[in-house]
């Protein structure tokens, strides 16, 4: 029987339990039903039943009345740390949440504790107190006390997760104010709980059961944060249909029957459909052949199944009958009558296709012109201190550059000892000065066989905006092969200039003899007898001219080969 109420003391748990209903029925009919929404529901009914609870207890009912009422609704409070928790660890994508065996533990724990609780047929322990009305204890010997700890650990445990999250550097700044709410919602009620709900009874001193009440803080606060969150964010829902129409992307909406029922602007203006008249054609007009429709509305498949989770590719026709290829992706909606409708979602990357192929043709082309030049190309990142190299570099000198790279060091410990301090301090100074002159410089490189390749360097300094150095680009080649071939003409040359010197002297000399001796002949005749000495003369001198002749033909030869 109800007797004297005092409505201050009732209205602290029947106002926010009002609000809580409030919030309830505004997320529940607003917002579609989704994993978030769903927990935050179900935190909500168990606080509005602890609410509930705590406001009958002061409606001053009997004894066995109140004995009744703790015993049903208890419930509410013993598994709102399991949903604190959960729901947190949610909302911040914990990696916990992802492990199904985390979510048996929280809400396995709370419910066996829950069972042993109700099978415990003592009597409630209840105390009286002309305020608050009766207040429930904790029976002698039971799990009454375990049950307050383990719900507050959950949330003692949900506070050392907001705190930890608001001081990773990885969360956006918005992010952590909303954590930074979350958890000024949640440490009052929690640390007024952890005193009067566990404190309290394990001193065997009275609750104070405000508790409740004070959780009201947590989901207020929830809704300011999660404001900007997809879950309570108002404006999303109001003004989606401003966002899809100012998107620069074009958006398809399609029927279960694939005919067209929605185009956005950037897709009416794309395919010269005006959007005000309703008529937005059909589908199959927007593609240029039969296979290039089949095609599309078999990727389309794919993807509202999810068997085909990246961007599809195909090819349309614009309104000028330009052809066009787009980058789409597709998903479900609610088209009504249980059947669902398709949402595609498209770029026009024609003109990105074409850059592409421009930019496949100037690499060819530089491929080309690096493998013909024989020539390492590289480029000098100043800010990783990293070298990328083409692949005429372990060509070259053998050393190998895992995918291209690498660091800067390994090209300064190859670099021959007497060269080494001579080639850094000429980049260095032309570094310092900000040269945009071309740097070029000789010296030896270590090759992987030990050896030394004489090479030329030269590259360009890239500067940022600001002035400063960032890379340097430019070539090393090889002049080991070079070198071989001035060696190879200088040699060539001295055995020139020695085949001259034997045609201007070593030939002169019997050459001379033989043509003073038949002058003579013709002036004077030949006698046998007188003239003997003389024919053994010419002999040997054309004997003498073609031992000479012979070694000339013989060093021609070697230059030859």
């Amino acid at each position: 029987m109800l007797q004297d109420i005092d409505l201050f003391y009732v209205s602290l748990s029947l106002v926010p339990a009002l609000f809580n209903i409030a919030i309830f029925c505004y997320i529940f009919w607003i917002y579609p039903s989704t994993r978030e929404t769903n927990i935050f529901l179900l935190f909500l009914v168990s606080l509005i039943v602890w609410q509930i609870q705590d406001t009958l207890m002061r409606f001053n009912v009997d004894h066995e009345t109140a004995c009744h009422i703790s015993r049903s609704l208890d419930f509410g409070w013993m598994f709102l740390g399991a949903l604190i928790l959960h729901f947190i660890c949610f909302y911040i994508d914990h990696s916990v949440i992802k492990n199904r065996s985390f979510l048996i533990i929280i809400y396995g724990i709370s419910g066996i504790l829950y069972i042993c609780y109700l099978a415990n047929l003592d009597e409630v322990v209840l105390s009286y107190d002309e305020n608050w009305g009766y207040i429930t204890g904790i029976r002698p010997g039971s799990y009454d006390l375990l049950s307050r700890a383990w719900v507050a650990l959950l949330a003692l445990a949900s506070l050392g997760i907001l705190i930890r999250e608001y001081f990773n550097k990885e969360n956006s700044p918005i992010m952590r104010k909303q954590i930074l709410v979350l958890f000024l919602g949640t440490f009052l009620p929690v640390l007024q709980g952890v005193i009067t709900q566990v404190y309290f009874s394990a001193m065997g001193k009275a609750d104070i059961p405000v508790t409740s009440t004070s959780l009201t803080c947590f989901s207020f606060a929830s809704v300011i944060a999660l404001r900007k969150f997809k879950m309570f964010d108002v404006s999303s829902s109001i003004a989606s249909g401003k966002i899809v129409r100012q998107i620069e992307n074009g958006v398809i909406a399609l029927s279960p029957e694939h005919k067209i029922v929605y185009l956005n602007p950037s897709a009416c203006k794309l395919f010269g459909v005006d959007m005000h008249n309703g008529d937005f054609g059909t589908l199959k007009a927007l593609f240029s052949t039969e296979s290039d429709y089949k095609n599309f509305l078999n990727d389309l498949g794919l993807q509202l199944s999810k068997r085909k989770m990246e961007s599809c590719s195909t090819k349309l026709i614009s309104k000028n009958g330009k052809p066009l290829q787009i980058l789409f992706t597709a998903s479900a909606f609610d088209y009504g009558i249980g059947k669902k409708g398709s949402l595609v979602i498209f770029n026009d990357i024609t003109e990105l296709k074409e850059a592409n192929h421009v930019i496949q043709l100037v690499n060819k082309r530089y491929d080309f012109i690096t493998r013909a030049s024989e020539e390492a190309v590289w480029e000098w990142s100043f800010k990783d201190q990293t070298i990328f190299w083409n692949e005429n570099y372990e060509g070259l000198f053998g050393h190998k550059a895992p995918l291209g790279k690498t660091p800067i060091q390994h090209w300064a410990n190859h670099l021959h000892p007497e060269d080494k301090d001579h080639v850094l301090g000429k980049i260095k100074k032309h570094v310092s000065q900000k040269l945009e002159t071309r740097w070029e410089e000789r010296y030896r490189f270590r090759k992987s066989d030990g050896t030394y390749a004489n090479v030329f360097d030269k590259g360009f300094i890239i500067y940022d905006e600001h002035g400063e150095a960032i890379k340097m680009v430019g070539t090393m080649q090889d002049l080991s092969k070079i070198k071989a071939y001035i060696d190879q003409i200088e040699r060539q040359n001295q055995e020139f200039s020695e085949i001259t010197w034997m045609q201007s002297h070593e030939v002169r000399a019997p050459l001379s003899r033989l043509m003073g001796m038949v002058d003579y002949l013709k002036e004077y005749g030949f006698d046998e007898d007188a003239d003997k000495q003389f024919l053994d003369e010419m002999a040997a001198s054309c004997k003498e001219l073609d031992h000479i002749v012979h070694r000339i033909i013989d060093r021609a030869q070697k230059v030859r080969n």
